[in-house]
């Protein structure tokens, strides 16, 4: 009793604490350009809110340390998304600075949050007298920044990469020159990842010169504020990737400069860097050195992989030589474009991009590329004007063989074991016809995983500049960019957007300056290589793992082309028959050998294709159909695929048809209610209680969204708990596909009435019929559910 008590009273103090965090934010209208500060005019729509800073620093004073004896907390604080939706973390303080420099400067700070119930969603933040700091990671989209808007501190904008504006200023990273002099690339067949359990902690000199702590204020906890909010993100995305992070030395104030006419940087970085290393700190105190200063805009490493490394003599350069310089030297361009950029560098990764080939073996992203060690945005032939935060699987894999060979870090056992990985199987293709490559991952501690595919295929020396792009007639080669990781295990070449509008190229998006041709079918006979790569994405030493897999392009077959439902006025009626057609073209015969295809059927113009109209029949080149009941009410966007049966091509009609079919067929049993209770009779557009304690509505939605409403009871009884309740739901397509993936979610507000709203977002979904099975605590209904607005 006395236990039950205990939590009891530690989830109302939490609940307590996220009431007064929820109300730390306030939407407000943007400002003038006058007030804000001028790397922020860039934004297009920003997001602009009032942050109650003095509530914040209240609230965090008890985050535990993340490597405390517990490691665990009830800190819980919320932070606006892109969409204006306040989520919330289970915050931890993740100092960057040793303790000795971190008792020095107790008014600066860095903290990471796992989302409650979705711990592929974590947030790193840093609060100091610059204001806050913050980089959302997401598991299937594009992170999120939050940093100071207006000058006087007052208000925060909350936005993506891709909401900024084409303005990136030309940064070069001149390390193109000792590229050649870096780790061995020999053996990478080998796929070393973050793989061990261990994460690595490594000791970090960073300097300044005048020029950047001028910048800040002309204070050393100025500059060394700035230097924590850099270091905040850029360990984020190395935990991340390579389990490993930086630790400010204890000493590091003695290395910040406030007066650029004395400071010890007149021009050669590398080398007065690495001498003053040696002179202030000592070699043997320190495991990477690097300097910000506030002019130009270029960086260089020094050399490749040479942490721990030290110099031979005083006139060389080894782990102490890397600088990033710029006129901005602050936020999102600053900390992942160019600094995790030069300190990916020290760590052992070479460029990725392929619009300049160094001969490394590792010019493996068409174009610019896209990933932090890709050149994105400054070139001529940008795949996107910003680098997304995330390292390409090639980058791990010379980053963490790297690392797990030196001895200089401190390493510490996580507990976390590490997700499998299997890309499956090799397979033979028709050229220029589309694909979809499956993988499958696992997790020992059931962390929720993320999916990426990546092309692993070097650069010729001529498949560079213009070349660079993406072409069907590239026999060897990138032909496939790398997108942000997903929470699922699949990836179509090209997109399904792209396969549906009946493309077999994808380009930049709309924007990129000197954009270039990305994603490219082949038209030539061609091997591609791939990697499929899992991560755990858990805070405080992550893990990945990955496998590869071989596609085999054959010239002699293909395109596959389906060829009928082409034309427009297609309508299918119900008991009628029809006929579906496709060029076989040759893909029955050796090598690629698919004697039967699937069919599928999307009703939502080729967003999803849910419905099986015949699992398996002979590769002909047509099927006889007659029209079912149950295909649902009328569709004016119906598409087809037919798929390769044990093969990975496919294809799709190229225009929307109509489907007269009776309504949805609900199972026997479908739509019933395991707890007991209403199983969802009466009018379905009103609030119906299914049983006493929770209610989902409206029935239907007409603007994507469905509540969960829970009642509380007025007393703790000894038999229910308080808030917060833990509520999972997924939703099921009408045929029983799994069309939403179990989500986790707290409820901890209350309204006057002693009830709680959970509000679920589910517009991605497109106007049809779903089930929906939701979990509060042992409580289980499943509810159908009807959405009719237009996506």
């Amino acid at each position: 009793m006395k236990k039950h008590l205990l939590v009891m009273g530690v989830l109302f103090i939490s609940n307590m604490f996220l009431a007064q965090t929820n109300r730390l934010w306030k939407e407000v209208s943007p400002k003038t350009n006058s007030e804000i500060f001028e790397n922020k005019t860039s934004i297009i729509h920003p997001k602009v809110y009032s942050l109650d800073f003095s509530g914040l620093k209240n609230a965090l004073a008890k985050a535990p340390e993340s490597f405390s004896k517990s490691g665990k907390s009830d800190v819980i604080i919320s932070f606006p998304n892109a969409d204006g939706v306040l989520e919330n973390f289970k915050v931890r303080e993740n100092s960057n600075f040793a303790p000795e420099l971190a008792a020095q400067y107790p008014d600066i700070k860095s903290y990471v949050g796992e989302s409650l119930g979705d711990t592929q969603f974590t947030v790193y933040f840093s609060i100091s007298p610059l204001g806050l700091s913050s980089m959302e990671l997401y598991a299937n989209k594009s992170a999120v920044f939050i940093e100071p808007y207006t000058k006087d501190l007052s208000t925060y904008v909350v936005y993506k990469k891709s909401d900024k504006k084409a303005d990136l200023d030309k940064f070069e990273c001149t390390v193109i020159d000792v590229a050649q002099k870096g780790i061995d690339n020999s053996n990478l067949t080998a796929r070393p990842n973050a793989d061990d359990g261990k994460l690595r902690t490594f000791r970090l000199a960073l300097s300044c010169t005048g020029e950047y702590t001028t910048y800040f204020g002309g204070t050393v906890a100025g500059a060394l504020a700035a230097m924590n909010n850099t270091m905040t993100r850029v360990n984020g995305v190395f935990e991340k990737d390579f389990a490993a992070r930086m630790v400010l030395i204890a000493n590091n104030n003695t290395l910040i400069y406030t007066n650029a006419a004395t400071d010890p940087y007149t021009g050669n970085l590398n080398l007065q860097l690495q001498q003053t290393l040696t002179a202030v700190i000592g070699n043997d105190n320190y495991d990477i050195g690097h300097v910000f200063n506030a002019a130009g805009n270029n960086g260089n490493a020094g050399c490749i992989g040479c942490v721990c490394v030290n110099p031979a003599t005083n006139t060389t350069t080894a782990k102490g030589s890397g600088f990033t310089q710029s006129t901005a030297p602050v936020g999102d361009n600053f900390d992942i474009d160019y600094v995790a950029h030069e300190m990916g560098h020290q760590f052992g990764g070479n460029h990725t991009f392929s619009m300049n080939n160094e001969g490394t073996g590792v010019n493996m992203e068409p174009g610019s590329g896209s990933t932090i060690m890709g050149y994105a945005g400054i070139t001529g032939q940008n795949v996107v004007m910003h680098s997304d935060p995330f390292f390409h699987a090639v980058s791990i894999q010379q980053i963490t063989n790297n690392i797990k060979l030196k001895t200089c870090p401190v390493s510490t056992n996580t507990g976390n074991l590490i997700p499998t990985a299997d890309a499956g199987l090799d397979y033979t293709i028709p050229k220029g016809t589309p694909f979809v490559l499956t993988g499958s991952g696992t997790d020992g501690n059931s962390d929720p995983l993320t999916y990426i595919w990546e092309q692993m295929d070097n650069a010729s020396n001529t498949q560079t500049g213009a070349n660079s792009a993406a072409s069907a007639t590239k026999a060897t080669g990138p032909t496939f960019r790398s997108y942000t990781p997903q929470t699922v295990p699949y990836r179509y070449f090209p997109p399904l957007a792209r396969i549906v509008a009946g493309a077999t190229t994808t380009s930049s998006p709309v924007g990129t300056a000197s954009g270039i041709v990305v994603e490219a079918l082949s038209n030539v006979a061609r091997t591609y290589n791939f990697r499929f790569t899992t991560r755990d994405n858990r805070a405080g030493g992550s893990g990945n793992n990955s496998d590869d897999m071989i596609v085999t392009v054959n010239a002699t077959a293909g395109p596959f082309v389906v060829t009928s439902q082409n034309t427009a006025g297609v309508v299918w009626n119900e008991g009628q028959a029809q006929t579906i057609t496709w060029n076989v073209a040759g893909t029955t015969a050796a090598p690629v050998s698919t004697p039967n295809v699937t069919i599928l059927l999307s009703k939502d113009g080729g967003l999803t294709f849910p419905t099986v109209l015949v699992a398996s029949t002979p590769n002909t080149g047509t099927y006889s159909y007659t029209v079912p009941g149950g295909l649902g009410t009328t569709t004016n966007n119906a598409r087809i695929m037919v798929k390769g049966v044990n093969n990975i091509f496919l294809n799709v009609n190229s225009q929307n048809f109509t489907i007269n079919s009776s309504a949805v067929v609900i199972p026997p049993g479908g739509g019933g209610n395991p707890g007991g209770g209403n199983p969802g009779g009466g009018n379905p557009a009103t609030q119906s209680p299914v049983f006493q304690g929770m209610m989902i509505y409206p029935v239907p939605s007409n603007d994507g969204y469905v509540y969960i409403k829970t009642d509380f009871p007025p007393k703790f009884d000894g038999d229910r708990k308080p808030a917060p309740y833990k509520v999972t739901y997924e939703v099921y397509a009408m045929d029983g596909k799994l069309v939403v993936p179990k989500k986790t979610r707290h409820i901890f507000s209350r309204t006057v009435d002693n009830r709680a709203d959970e509000k679920l977002d589910l517009r991605d979904l497109p106007t049809e019929a779903y089930m929906i099975h939701v979990t509060v605590d042992d409580e289980k209904i499943v509810k159908k559910l009807l959405m009719l607005h237009k996506k």
